[in-house]
């Protein structure tokens, strides 16, 4: 498995896929082994960089994260250890705030942006979800916490249609001591205030908002507001889904991020020299999903 010695992390990553690139940011806590079959889709027509956010899966933090722009600053290095001057861009949940901070503080770095089940402000609702999810960390079993996630964030009809797979995942993550305190350190960067304030929050790259109608962990209205604050965004909001369409509604999400993404071709596209750069490191398709 691949690793880049940035300035705070020694960070893992992996490469599958041909075509431009496309950095996938995983989700509160997760990893980039949980993106499981979306990848098989995408790796058709992208290189897909798959990292582990700082402090989590195989990625060592040197030095602890404290803000959404520490995060993002990896993102940058990772593409400059790569020779990348820019990527396309897709962040689902909390990978689509950091995703956001990206955009704000390095544009020049991004392409295309996708943004999934995210939002830029924190509203009374959302400041009280994450409190939520903090406390269930830090007072219960990380059993606990998945649990939570999973009920407030899958659809009641994907839920009831496959509630044993759903079980067995939560099972299987067991019940680290670490990974449960690095992700009470990625909940901590959020900071209860948002993405940036709104006189600072300025992303201009091509940009596609998706939600969830049945989201309950970021509601729809929320994505839809962040929408609007970025201007000639496109907005999809996927009926009887939760907060990750790309399992639970992956035919619909799927080709539409791909089409997206399809829309402008790189300004560095002419340069093959990255994409044999990076091929030597392709990995197999993976497994599980988030």
């Amino acid at each position: 498995m691949p690793f880049a010695d940035l300035t705070d992390v020694r960070c893992r990553y992996e490469i599958m896929g041909t075509g431009d690139p496309l950095v996938m940011i995983p989700g509160l806590g997760s990893t980039c082994e949980r993106w499981g079959p979306v990848t098989e889709k995408l790796a058709q027509s992208f290189t897909l960089i798959l990292p582990d956010n700082r402090d989590s899966g195989k990625s060592i933090a040197k030095r602890r994260a404290r803000t959404l722009a520490d995060l993002a600053a990896d993102i940058v290095e990772l593409l400059d250890h790569l020779q990348l001057e820019k990527a396309h861009i897709l962040g689902l949940s909390f990978g689509g705030i950091i995703a956001q901070r990206f955009a704000i503080d390095h544009p020049s770095g991004v392409d295309r942006l996708v943004l999934v089940s995210c939002a830029s402000r924190f509203g009374p609702y959302t400041c009280q979800i994450t409190s939520l999810l903090e406390q269930t960390l830090r007072r219960f079993p990380f059993e606990m916490f998945r649990r939570t996630m999973e009920v407030l964030g899958t659809s009641p009809e994907y839920f009831d249609a496959h509630s044993e797979e759903i079980s067995r995942k939560i099972l299987g993550c067991g019940d680290s001591g670490e990974d449960r305190q690095a992700t009470v350190r990625q909940l901590s960067c959020l900071g209860f205030q948002g993405v940036a304030p709104p006189e600072e929050y300025h992303i201009h790259s091509p940009t596609l908002v998706i939600a969830g109608e049945q989201d309950l962990l970021i509601p729809r209205s929320y994505a839809r507001k962040m929408a609007d604050e970025i201007p000639g965004s496109e907005f999809m909001s996927i009926p009887s889904c939760g907060h990750n369409p790309l399992v639970e509604q992956p035919d619909v999400a799927i080709p539409r991020i791909i089409e997206f993404l399809s829309g402008v071709q790189l300004a560095n596209s002419h340069d093959h020299g990255w994409a044999a750069r990076l091929s030597h490191q392709a990995v197999p398709v993976m497994e599980e999903v988030n």
